[in-house]
């Protein structure tokens, strides 16, 4: 009974985001997947609506125009996908006001609020390229975040993390986090378990 509610509150909240959803399809297919201007318009709104409606209109418009964004994934109020090639499988929990680059993100995986999972070290070019207001060649990089993993409140992801890791609330995670380990502190190391 519990999926059918769930089910249908989807579809509900799909009907007041087909707007939304189809300029966004209509932008991809005229300036191609990587134009990201109407997407980006569209995400801010879903971003800014309350309540458990706010999590199935997030659920509804993401899972129609990301590359895979699984039933069951609860976006809570004021998160967003920040790029529509990110995965985000079935389970997972995204806090209030985190925001999640380009990424591919486990089943089953935690985000407590305002995390914030950057696409890459390099998303805004090297430092050398960024001379006199130039254009730079921008390096996105895909974070894969594994199963089971949780990440705390305030924390800035820019590595991958394996298989039922967590990130400590406020680290700042600059190199890969390998599976079943706890990772702290700005820059996060390896936390000892004595």
């Amino acid at each position: 009974m519990k999926k059918i509610i769930k089910r249908l509150l989807f579809v509900v909240c799909l009907i007041p985001t087909l707007p939304f959803i189809l300029i966004t399809w209509l932008e991809a297919a005229i300036l191609g997947k990587y134009s990201e201007r109407i997407y980006t318009f569209c995400k801010e709104i879903m971003a800014t609506v309350p309540t458990i409606f706010g999590s199935y209109i997030r659920l509804a418009y993401y899972k129609s125009v990301c590359t895979h964004v699984g039933f069951d994934v609860n976006m809570l109020w004021g998160s967003m996908l920040a790029h529509r090639d990110t995965i985000v499988r079935r389970g997972t929990i995204i806090g209030c006001y985190s925001i999640i680059g380009f990424a591919d993100i486990g089943e089953d995986t935690i985000f407590g609020a305002r995390v914030s999972l950057v696409s890459g070290k390099y998303q805004h070019g090297r430092p050398g390229e960024r001379k006199d207001n130039d254009e730079v060649d921008e390096q996105y990089t895909r974070i894969k975040v594994g199963a089971k993993s949780w990440i705390g409140e305030g924390a800035v992801i820019l590595s991958n993390i394996g298989n039922n890791c967590t990130i400590a609330a406020g680290s700042v995670l600059l190199k890969d986090a390998p599976d079943d380990t706890t990772f702290m502190g700005n820059p996060a190391r390896k936390a000892s378990m004595n």
